[in-house]
């Protein structure tokens, strides 16, 4: 009998234990979405990343942003270096040292100016950019990796929070991004489905006390493939992206 209660409790005890831990991982992530007017919950993320948006390296504290409207228009429709954003060299302008790369060989990433027409004439019409006139995908993977980096250097950074405005998503669980510190996952968080008032959707994760290492997006279909979206009939949901913020990358 003794035995059997010893064993009961160191159960019950294990359960609560586990059950504390999953609450705790959930209450340190903090989500920020919105679809329509996704503006206010747009600031409401820069000002919990920090108020001060910098624009040079070897800044402390504060956030970052890329809206793609910096990049030349000699280079749009092209693939992009996968650390275009955080080029490293004494010549490269600070505006291109926002410490956020790519995982090589993990895509082809294009800016447009034109809803990627160029590359999918049949779903071009159902993109947007929400800031200026230029958007961004990766035409030809549906998975993909962002990794941060210490601005202007080629060194593996942190962050707390990352958040992007996307275009036209159509299924309410298609289209995700998982974050990650080293290997082990912080969840994944799925971007809203947009409403009829406006083709975007934010979604940003700031988490309180976890570093971010990486973070993956997936998506369910891809540019390149020239199909329909799956609101005209196609058989996947094609998506495009905007304004990426996040905190300012810490060296690990």
């Amino acid at each position: 009998m003794k035995n059997s209660l010893t064993y009961l409790f160191a159960a019950a005890l294990a359960l609560f234990t586990s059950s504390c831990e999953k609450d705790s991982e959930a209450d340190d992530a903090v989500v920020i979405s919105a679809t329509g007017d996704i503006t206010p919950k747009v600031n409401e993320f820069r000002q919990l990343l920090g108020s001060t948006l910098n624009t040079a390296p070897g800044a402390v504290g504060g956030r970052r942003e890329i809206n793609w409207d910096g990049v030349p228009d000699n280079l749009l429709g092209q693939p992009l270096p996968n650390n275009f954003f955080n080029t490293v060299g004494d010549s490269v302008p600070a505006s291109r040292q926002r410490g956020l790369v790519y995982a090589a060989g993990s895509g082809d990433f294009r800016v447009s100016k034109t809803n990627f027409s160029e590359v999918n004439q049949k779903a071009a019409g159902e993109f947007a950019a929400f800031s200026g006139d230029k958007s961004f995908a990766n035409v030809s993977n549906n998975l993909w990796e962002i990794y941060p980096k210490v601005a202007g250097k080629d060194e593996d950074a942190t962050v707390k929070g990352f958040g992007i405005v996307f275009s036209d998503v159509d299924t309410q669980n298609g289209t995700y991004l998982e974050f990650f510190n080293g290997s082990s996952s912080l969840g994944k968080f799925y971007v809203p489905q947009h409403t009829a008032a406006s083709s975007f959707s934010f979604l940003g994760v700031y988490f309180k006390t976890q570093k971010v290492t990486s973070i993956k997006v997936v998506h369910q279909g891809r540019l390149s493939d020239g199909q329909d979206d799956i609101s005209n009939g196609g058989p996947k949901d094609l998506i495009t992206l905007d304004d990426f913020l996040y905190d300012e990358p810490v060296k690990k």
